[in-house]
């Protein structure tokens, strides 16, 4: 299934940018923005990665916080059905009241005691699920303090060593370790939380673009089967440090998606930046998809 891009003001701005000032190099960007239009979702690593998953390598305490994020949407999704629910046992309530046909009423009414335990158990399902993201959200803030309080107690380490001191000491390197297995540990609770909360959990949410040979990373979201919203772009940064501006960027951006983006797809996208170049960039686009399916993509 091919994609249709949705682009904000800040990723055509700094497209056309780049494209003026490195032709090159915007054109292998170009490139791997059109294989998302001739491929969609099926696009996978190392060229696509799922948001969370690079998340974990670069910045574990945002992997906490995203993964947060998330449950916290199906969670919302979850208290809209059972809203929904109580909005269809009412309805029925009133058709109750208005059927006079006793055989009518009859079978309005079985539907509404249906409806009654329908909503009593997605009730309590919303309570249940409420309380574990409540647990997460404590779990989280103290596992981010610990991973903080290690990083640091490494990196005092690290610079005394520099400065001719004895090296990392083995309960630096013991509390570094303890603090990424715990986060690796609830990471996982997280994973098991969204496909609790959600059957489609894995299929949702947020991706990285990479491009390692233009050292480039690029979010987007799959706003539907068909449509990728571009986001945020960030080119040669400290990747640590720049997803946690990046993330509210993106949010932001999500929050306020309306004439500040552009819908193209395959076609208009390469007569708006690549005009004359088209076959070329195509032609690149579909060499770039044969390295990705090999996992041969690389710096």
């Amino acid at each position: 299934m091919t994609y249709r891009v949705r682009m904000s003001a800040e990723v055509r701005e700094w497209l056309s940018t780049l494209l003026t000032q490195d032709p090159e190099k915007g054109r292998v960007i170009g490139e791997a923005v059109a294989v998302l239009f001739e491929c969609g979702a099926e696009t996978g690593p190392p060229l696509v990665i799922p948001l969370q998953s690079a998340l974990r390598t670069q910045n574990p305490g945002s992997a906490l916080d995203y993964c947060y994020r998330r449950v916290l949407q199906l969670l919302q999704q979850v208290r809209r059905d059972v809203a929904d629910l109580a909005t269809a046992r009412k309805r029925r309530e009133l058709q109750i009241s208005r059927t006079g046909h006793e055989q009518d009423a009859l079978v309005a009414r079985r539907r509404y005691e249906e409806l009654v335990r329908e909503e009593e158990r997605a009730a309590l399902q919303s309570q249940r699920l409420q309380a574990k993201v409540d647990m997460f959200r404590v779990r989280k803030e103290a596992v981010k303090a610990n991973y903080t309080a290690a990083q640091a107690r490494r990196e005092i380490d690290e610079a005394l060593a520099a400065g001719g001191e004895p090296g990392v000491s083995e309960r630096a390197v013991d509390d570094m370790t303890a603090a990424q297995a715990a986060i690796n540990e609830l990471l996982q609770v997280a994973d098991d939380l969204q496909q609790e909360l959600s059957d489609d959990a894995a299929n949702e949410g947020s991706s990285e673009l990479r491009l390692e040979s233009a050292d480039l990373r690029l979010l987007f979201a799959a706003e539907s089967p068909d449509i990728a919203v571009l986001l945020v772009v960030g080119m040669g940064q400290d990747w640590g440090a720049w997803y946690d501006e990046a993330l509210s960027l993106a949010q932001a951006e999500l929050e306020r998606e309306g004439d500040d983006f552009t819908d193209y797809d395959l076609a208009t996208f390469l007569s708006e930046y690549f005009p004359g170049e088209e076959t070329e960039v195509r032609a690149g686009a579909f060499r770039l998809i044969e390295l990705n399916r090999a996992q041969e993509i690389g710096p």
